[in-house]
């Protein structure tokens, strides 16, 4: 029997990942009241990797996810500073293809006044980074503002922001349903922070391990387990809520238009190439990160523009240290590459949902993507000597228009869905995150 806990939050969370951990930073700095439900490895988009790209230049040329790039790498320092946990390692980022694959990104960074240098020929490529083997047709976009971040650090700077703030408080449990109730069923007493203690409607979020938790909102940022949670509690069926009402997109994603219903969650395959201490100090030591475009542009088949360029892309890490146990790796060295074209879960298995991610994430990835990025990766760097590759798997959530999705649920939208983060949202993690907050918080005491 579940056991509900008297001490009632404004914002309960679920999902401790980059974006999870942010939400939770903001609400509490916000003034509000809040608990992070971590699900471990459910419920969560975080991993135990070690580098996360990072850069003011979004690969398909979209403006609100420039804007978050921009912004969170902004905020770095003081989220460090004040923490005391470093995250982030600028590197620098380099973006390489066609024209056509780099024009638009580009001009969004002068739009955005970032700095940056245009390489007008691959020979130009190749002299300012020497490591790099890439066509004479390609042009580069280089900037001195991105790099990566430690994903595992990142939550725990958040995290000790939220412990800081006197508001908030992470909590272990597996969530398997969140549900409006009344009032008086939830049991719960308020806490200071804005909610409007005679409200007829919270939220109770339950778990695996059998505790229930109280709030007047709640967010759902549990990765590629979002739309199976939401859908399990029944507050979403084809787009509509269990009470009729259609959901509706935030003003913290108001460009989206897929909906929750209509993102899919794609297999991806992770390759890390192990390279010497002295490779990594040495030829790469000036390495930034590098999104490549390795293959000509597909057709135009109708999905996002999103998956048109995973398809034909790649993006490369420079060199981190890997400690022993991380990833099941040996201690070293590693250089990460991941892209390629999605391959999303059958839709007809939604009720076999955490089974088959579960699976998925247990195994090496797709043998022959590993065997593809191995030949891209050998093909960009043919000059650095890399000792052992070992590939590994991980998620991405995609939307048909290739935009965050943002959902309020429910009565009076108590309950906010956060997914469709195509693969790249732990750099803009934090600005997403205080948009989310500030989109939750606005309708407390409403």
């Amino acid at each position: 029997m579940s056991q509900s806990h008297a001490s009632e939050k404004d914002v309960i969370v679920i999902g401790n990942g980059p974006i999870g951990s942010a939400v939770a930073k903001h609400v509490a700095e916000g003034g509000y009241s809040v608990l992070v439900v971590d699900g471990g490895n459910r419920l969560t988009s975080a991993s135990d990797d070690m580098g996360r790209i990072v850069r003011p230049l979004d690969a398909e040329g979209r403006e609100r996810w420039t804007r978050w790039n921009v912004e969170s790498i902004e905020a770095f320092g003081d989220i460090e500073t004040r923490s005391g946990v470093d995250f982030f390692q600028r590197c620098g980022s380099l973006a390489c293809g066609t024209g056509a694959f780099v024009e638009r990104p580009a001009r969004l960074l002068e739009q955005n006044g970032v700095p940056h240098v245009r390489l007008e020929s691959g020979a130009d490529v190749t002299r300012r980074f020497p490591f790099l083997s890439v066509p004479a047709t390609h042009v580069g976009v280089v900037d001195d503002v991105g790099g990566f971040v430690d994903p595992g650090a990142m939550i725990r700077a958040q995290n000790a922001l939220t412990a800081a703030s006197g508001r908030g408080d992470v909590r272990a449990g597996v969530v398997t349903r969140v549900e409006m109730v009344d009032g008086g069923e939830a049991g719960g007493v308020g806490e200071a922070g804005g909610v409007a203690t005679g409200s007829p409607r919270r939220v109770r979020v339950t778990t695996e391990e059998g505790d229930a938790f109280v709030g007047s909102a709640a967010v759902v940022t549990g990765g590629a387990y979002t739309a199976w949670l939401i859908r399990s509690s029944g507050l979403s069926r084809d787009g509509a809520n269990r009470d009729g009402q259609t959901t509706k997109t935030t003003r913290a994603s108001p460009d989206a238009t897929s909906g929750l219903a209509r993102v899919r969650v794609s297999r991806r395959t992770v390759l890390l190439a192990e390279v010497t201490e002295a490779t990594a100090k040495g030829p790469l030591g000036a390495m930034p990160t590098v999104k490549y475009q390795f293959a000509p542009a597909p057709r135009d088949d109708g999905g996002s523009s999103q998956s048109r360029n995973e398809a034909m892309s790649v993006y490369v890490l420079p060199p981190i240290w890997y400690p022993d146990g991380v990833l099941g790796l040996d201690p070293g060295w590693y250089v990460k590459i991941g892209g390629g074209a999605n391959d999303f879960f059958d839709e007809d298995r939604a009720d076999d949902a955490v089974a088959d991610l579960d699976e998925w994430m247990r195994s090496d990835g797709d043998e022959s993507v590993a065997d593809r990025l191995h030949d891209v990766l050998v093909a960009l760097m043919p000059d650095t000597n890399f000792l052992s590759v070992q590939s590994k798997a991980c998620v991405t959530t995609c939307s048909d228009d290739g935009e965050l999705q943002c959902e309020a649920l429910g009565d009076g939208g108590v309950v906010t869905a956060v997914t469709g983060c195509q693969g790249k949202a732990a750099g803009p993690a934090d600005a997403i995150g205080r948009a989310v907050a500030s989109e939750v918080t606005s309708r407390l005491g409403a």
